[in-house]
């Protein structure tokens, strides 16, 4: 039997990792735009301990759309961790299920897994074919 004409649609196991300074800052599912072959990366991780997932505050050209779920398969809203997001430098505090926009040009970070009473699933769909980040100094400026 032949290979199947859509086959290279199904990106199977998709595991990545991303490191900075030295730090993993990611593991887990990972999509990226060669492998989805569109204008789109996804991130998909179980986050099971308190941690600061990316320290420096940064800008992208491209919207950015981040999911903080509950990771119970029956109520994904039963969720029970703290989470510090930084935008434009005010800092947000989500104690409950919640999805960011974050649109371009918006400086955003540290994101800060406070407390992580429960895991929890995060989810980050960047609209993009081309990760390129700009360092911020000063957040008042952005």
């Amino acid at each position: 039997m032949s290979e199947s004409k859509y086959a290279k649609y199904v990106l199977r196991e998709p595991k990545g990792k991303l490191e900075r300074d030295g730090q993993i800052i990611f593991e887990g599912m990972m999509g990226t735009p060669q492998q989805l072959n569109t204008k789109c990366q996804i991130l998909y991780s179980i986050v099971r301990k308190a941690h600061v997932n990316e320290a420096t505050p940064h800008i992208h050209d491209f919207p950015i759309v981040m999911s903080f779920i509950g990771a119970n398969p029956d109520n994904i809203f039963d969720f029970d961790s703290e989470i510090e997001f930084y935008l434009g430098g005010e800092k947000q505090v989500i104690t409950t299920a919640a999805m960011v926009s974050v649109p371009p040009g918006l400086a955003h970070c540290p994101l800060i897994f406070k407390r992580v009473g429960k895991p929890l699933v995060f989810l980050e769909v960047m609209l993009t074919d081309k990760y390129v980040r700009r360092e911020v100094q000063d957040q008042a400026q952005s």
